[in-house]
C-alpha cells in the first residue's frame, strides 16, 4: 500500500548570497519597500542609508528618517532597529520617493555609497543605474542589467522570485503585489 502524504513548508525567506537584509520586493506606486532578514540575528538599520536616483541624479536618506514601518503587513516586532531574523517587513517610504519608470534603490550600512564594503542590497529597474558598478563590485548584482518595468500594472510590483539572491534582474519578476504575504511552497509528496 502506498501512503501519500502532503508536507506543506513554510518558504519564510528567500536564499541569499550573503546572509542579511534583503530587498524582496518594491512597489512603485505606492512608495514601499519589504525587506527580508535572511541573517542568523536581528539587525539594526539605524545609521542605515537609502540610495536612488531622482531625475537622472543620486538622493540619500537615512532609513530611519525616510521609513515608516507598516505594522499591519509586518511580521510583529518588527521594527527598524529590532528586524529579526526571519522577519518580514513592509517600509511605508516618503511620498515620490520611488521613480517610477527608471530607478534603483540601493541600501547601505554607511553613508559612503561609493563603497562596495557599504551597500548591502541594490536592486535596478527601467534603464541604467548609477550605483549598479558599485553593486557589482560588491558581487550583489549584475553592471547595466535592469528590470523591466514595461509590463507594470496597477497593484503590481517588483518581487523577488522565492529562492534566488536577488543578484541580476533575472532574479525578479512584475506580479501582483504580496507585500507583507508568507511565501508558501508548493507542497511535498513522499511515497512509502
Amino acid at each position: 500500500m502506498k501512503a501519500i502524504f502532503l508536507i506543506p513548508t513554510l518558504f519564510l525567506v528567500p536564499l541569499a548570497a550573503s546572509a542579511g537584509v534583503v530587498l524582496s520586493e518594491i512597489d512603485l506606486a505606492g512608495n514601499r519597500v519589504e525587506l527580508i532578514n535572511t541573517g542568523g540575528s536581528a539587525a539594526d538599520l539605524t545609521g542605515w542609508w537609502w540610495c536612488n536616483r531622482v531625475n537622472g541624479s543620486p538622493f540619500y536618506a537615512l532609513v530611519t528618517s525616510n521609513s515608516t514601518v507598516d505594522a499591519g503587513l509586518s511580521s510583529p516586532g518588527a521594527t527598524l532597529t529590532n528586524f529579526g531574523a526571519g522577519q518580514v517587513m513592509v517600509l511605508d517610504l516618503t511620498s515620490g520617493f520611488l521613480p517610477d519608470a527608471n530607478g534603483e534603490l540601493g541600501l547601505y550600512t554607511t553613508n559612503s555609497f561609493g563603497s562596495a564594503s557599504a551597500i548591502h542590497d541594490y536592486v535596478l529597474w527601467g534603464g541604467s543605474g548609477i550605483r549598479d558598478l558599485t553593486a557589482q563590485n560588491a558581487g550583489i548584482w549584475i553592471d547595466n542589467d535592469s528590470i523591466s518595468v514595461a509590463g507594470l500594472g496597477a497593484g503590481d510590483t517588483i518581487q523577488l522570485k522565492p529562492g534566488l539572491p536577488g543578484n541580476s534582474a533575472a532574479d525578479y519578476e512584475i506580479a501582483p503585489s504580496t507585500l507583507g504575504a508568507e511565501q508558501v511552497a508548493a507542497p511535498v509528496e513522499l511515497a512509502i
